[in-house]
């Protein structure tokens, strides 16, 4: 089953919101170029049965960090828990939680990719999602030699003005797979077209979590797409459904409401998504249908795409730039849970070659983590 070939392109390469401010660059040239840090949804009281543990990993991916985890501690699977995964080829840090009983070994993890920070007690599991947002550390290397103190400027201004204006909360291309293979696995699953053993036997719970959650992904990114195309991705039409900017609780657009607060809210089909109205519900209904879809066709596995809406726009916090001494941008900010940081760039940089996204596709470790932090 392929996708047109423009439809894919929409869906992996969506138009940005503004002209770049620099010209092409290089990002994860090295490990140490790439960091990222959980910003966690709440405090740890130091008190409670699991032990939720601060980890510092480099270049290993969440999957083998849990992995890692299970077999040095003879810990069973259910018992691990992540807020959020994390990419592989970078310096990242983040929290695992684990029951307090089985903790009593935590530095048999300690090293040289793997490094336990901290560790402390809370009352609850650590939970997917419970997360509320990631603080990234990026270094830009110019394609073409070195970076000026001008460029320097005029990325720091464009990101202040995403603070303000918002950038398009596009998924990732590393969100389909290699050439859009993830979208089209899950287009043919929902379709009851995928042979059986298609995954590994051990993987296949999480690749069809991921597949069908890649064509969710595919119709938000094309409807958003139009929408950055129309110039009205952050201005509610009649028949949308928002989300205020701080909030999470999708609701029906009031005609005629006050719009400083609020954000059209894009589709993640399911039977739980709280359905737009009017000419949006039609846009929306016409992205299912270039990929050969009908709302109904994802009820039949309700539990993996039960349906939600997500934030057209999210706005980045905490932004500076400076100039390394070796003419690279040193770039960082803060992003909510789930928001792409080369989402972020598209909107600084004419083009952005991700070294590290290269390196993992050459490797023969399967990989299935995201910059995003979900």
């Amino acid at each position: 089953m392929a996708l047109p070939a423009e439809t894919l392109s929409r869906i992996i390469q969506p138009p940005s919101l503004h002209q770049p401010v620099i010209g092409p660059c290089r990002i994860r040239t090295t490990i140490e170029d790439f960091q990222v840090e959980e910003i966690p949804a709440y405090q740890l009281s130091g008190a409670g049965e699991h032990a939720y543990l601060w980890i510092e990993k480099r270049g290993v991916s969440s999957p083998e960090l849990v992995s890692r985890i299970i077999r040095t501690l003879g810990i069973p699977s259910k018992d691990v828990s992540l807020a959020g995964q994390k990419d592989r080829y970078a310096i990242t840090r983040q929290y695992c939680s684990i029951p307090k009983r089985l903790a009593i070994n935590v530095e048999r993890l300690n090293s040289d990719e793997v490094t336990v920070i901290s560790s402390t007690f809370h009352q609850n599991k650590l939970k997917t999602g419970h997360l509320k947002g990631n603080r990234f550390r990026l270094v830009l290397r110019s394609a073409t030699g070195s970076f000026t103190t001008v460029e320097q400027q005029s990325v720091e201004a464009r990101l202040n003005q995403l603070v303000e204006s918002g950038l398009p909360n596009y998924f990732g291309p590393q969100r389909f797979g290699h050439g859009g293979n993830t979208v089209v696995d899950g287009l043919r699953f929902l379709k009851g077209k995928l042979p059986k053993d298609h995954w590994p036997e051990n993987q296949s719970r999480t690749l069809r979590r991921l597949a069908l959650s890649a064509v969710q992904s595919s119709i938000f990114n094309l409807v958003l797409s139009q929408r950055v195309a129309a110039g009205n991705a952050g201005l509610p039409q009649s028949g949308d459904v928002v989300i205020r900017k701080g909030g999470t609780k999708p609701y029906r657009y009031p005609d005629g409401a006050v719009t400083t607060d609020i954000v059209p809210a894009g589709p993640m089909p399911g039977p739980e998504m709280l359905a737009a109205g009017g000419d949006i519900e039609q846009m929306e209904l016409a992205a299912m249908e270039k990929l050969g879809l009908r709302p109904q066709d994802f009820e039949r596995y309700a539990k993996l795409t039960s349906g939600v809406r997500r934030k057209m726009l999210e706005f980045p916090s905490n932004v500076s730039v400076s100039l390394t001494d070796d003419g690279a941008l040193e770039v960082c900010f803060d992003l909510s849970a789930g928001t792409y940081a080369t989402t972020l760039l598209q909107e600084v940089a004419s083009e952005v070659v991700d070294c590290g996204s290269q390196i993992a596709a050459t490797s023969a470790e399967s990989d299935f983590s995201s910059e995003t932090g979900e």
